[in-house]
């Protein structure tokens, strides 16, 4: 019997030493993307072939969503005079994004409007030249708010199965940034799933998913900043432990300027076309997908505090933290939705 439980032990060595060698070591890979910049932390025994495949996906992504690139889908709808066509197998993005956007306007009853390009142009943050408006033509803005028809824009197929979209006016445009970058994170998030890894953090430009647990074999610690102009990135408001989760974080503190003592913010009111900032400093949702919390982040953003309070406990698998600073004394205060708090860094430390 003894000399059985040598020999068990013996292999039983042998496989968990075995097990160790093959373990993977976690890697950290960067690049340029979307005017941003993508910072992913995976385990992984390819990181080489890990960050050629996301390089290419992104590539690919680009030549759907990017404004700045003149063969990209969206750019050719944008300069399309009445019907537009694309073939969705050379584009698989387009459509769900599209699709996607239609739920989330109808959930926010327009809030979330990406026919708002001509608009975030008008302010000077669209993928025109980017100038600051020396002085706002209200005239102008009524104008181009009566472009914002993508409540009448429908996909059809074609007979050869291309998906097309009948344009109203040949002015009228889209501007799909404000969830994007989220489902950017989610198709990379998909083709590491696919590939069988299970501990990663995707972070492009403030849209994040993780999944798994880090280095240090803990969920992923992932902050909100500061929400005051001038502060630095690495300035964290709020700690958050993440899993299996997505987040995205919208704000008016960075993206705005002031021009002859008048302040515009990058996120502009589909209803009135006024740029300008509601009483949310800062909107974080965290979702299933990382679409879902990119869209909603912005759309919060537009209906302010109390709207998006109401909105936020209505719908299912959001959870959202508002930062608002009602007294402009510079303390923040907080307000967050029923299932928040769980993801505060201090319940698991205590």
């Amino acid at each position: 019997m003894k000399s059985f439980l040598l020999v068990f032990t013996t292999v039983l060595s042998i496989f968990l030493i075995g097990c160790k060698e093959k373990e993977q070591t976690y890697y950290k890979l960067t690049g340029p993307t979307m005017g941003t910049t993508y910072h992913i932390t995976i385990q992984t025994d390819q990181p080489e072939a890990m960050k050629n495949s996301i390089d290419s996906i992104l590539a690919d992504f680009n030549y759907s969503m990017s404004a700045y690139i003149d063969s990209s889908t969206l750019t050719y709808f944008n300069q399309a005079d009445s019907l537009f066509c694309f073939d969705p197998k050379k584009d698989p993005y387009f459509e769900p994004i599209f699709v996607k956007s239609k739920e989330i306007y109808e959930k926010t009853n327009g809030a979330f409007d990406p026919s708002i390009a001509p608009l975030v142009n008008y302010y000077g943050f669209g993928y025109k030249e980017k100038k600051m408006l020396e002085k706002l033509d209200t005239v102008e803005v009524r104008r181009l708010l009566s472009l914002m028809v993508f409540d009448t824009l429908q996909l059809t197929k074609d007979e050869i199965g291309n998906i097309c979209i009948q344009k109203p006016n040949k002015n009228v445009m889209l501007d799909f940034n404000s969830l994007s970058p989220g489902y950017a994170v989610d198709v990379i998030a998909d083709f590491f799933n696919k590939k069988g890894l299970r501990n990663y953090m995707i972070n492009l430009g403030g849209e994040i998913t993780a999944l798994g647990v880090n280095d240090k074999k803990e969920e992923w610690v992932i902050g909100i900043n500061k929400p005051a102009e001038g502060a630095a990135e690495s300035e964290i408001e709020l700690p958050l432990l993440i899993s299996n989760k997505s987040l995205a974080t919208s704000g008016n503190y960075r993206n705005a300027y002031e021009s002859k003592g008048q302040k515009f913010a990058h996120i502009i009111n589909p209803f009135t076309g006024m740029s300008q900032p509601t009483d949310i400093l800062s909107a974080t949702v965290i979702a299933d997908d990382c679409i879902s919390a990119d869209a909603y982040a912005t759309a919060f953003m537009v209906l302010g505090l109390e709207k998006s309070l109401e909105l936020v406990e209505q719908l299912k698998g959001i959870e959202a933290c508002f930062i608002y600073d009602n007294e402009g004394d510079g303390v923040f205060e907080f307000k967050i939705s029923e299932g928040f708090s769980k993801y505060y860094l201090h319940n698991e430390q205590q």
